[in-house]
């Protein structure tokens, strides 16, 4: 059975543990990043109270009833936040975001892997598969999906929907246990300048 408690992830150069009310004036001034409003999930125009009710209701209850798995990113050397990571245990899914200082360095494809690791650890979620989608055109996203071993699926056209209760048109990929990812096609703009 998965842990109820949060778990702690080490990679080569990070540390993935619980965010921490520290954590909460960095949430707070990283999601209000205006890339977020159509991107993210995250509430929007986004305030430093959507922190607080984030780091300390909704991360420990998703860890207690084992629905959402959540991780801050942090290197090993420092602990500033540098972005979030989580994993739905519902669909076995995967999100996450990063401060807009922190991005372009392979962070959150190394955070990706590991988080993923552990959704087919037997000692995590034993899972087989773990997806994800962001809505379509997001191509940071897709770029760390893609460096993280995800295979894209093109035959999924399943809309996203926003917290808003809009839909928008949706990438979807996936990664499997035990075999090594083949990226697949990947829409073009991933390797646009």
């Amino acid at each position: 059975m998965s842990p109820a408690g949060p778990v702690v992830l080490r990679t080569e150069r990070l540390v993935l543990d619980q965010p921490t009310a520290d954590d909460v004036d960095d949430i707070a001034r990283y999601c209000t990043d205006p890339v977020f409003e159509h991107t993210v999930t995250t509430p929007w125009p986004y305030e430093r109270r959507h922190a607080v009710s984030f780091v300390e209701e909704f991360v420990p209850s998703g860890w207690a009833g084992r629905t959402e798995r959540t991780w801050a990113i942090r290197r090993h050397d420092r602990p500033q936040l540098l972005g979030v990571v989580g994993l739905r245990t519902a669909r076995t899914s995967v999100g996450y975001w990063l401060g807009r200082e922190h991005r372009g360095g392979g962070i959150m494809a190394e955070a990706v892997r590991s988080v993923v690791g552990f959704a087919f650890a037997p000692d995590g979620l034993d899972a087989d598969r773990v997806s994800w989608e962001a809505v379509a055109g997001n191509v940071a996203s897709a770029r760390v999906a893609r460096a993280a071993g995800f295979a894209f699926d093109p035959a999924d056209r399943r809309p996203v929907q926003l917290r808003d209760g809009t839909s928008f048109p949706a990438w979807h990929a996936v990664a499997r246990r035990g075999s090594e990812s083949t990226p697949g096609r990947w829409p073009a703009e991933l390797d646009a300048r």
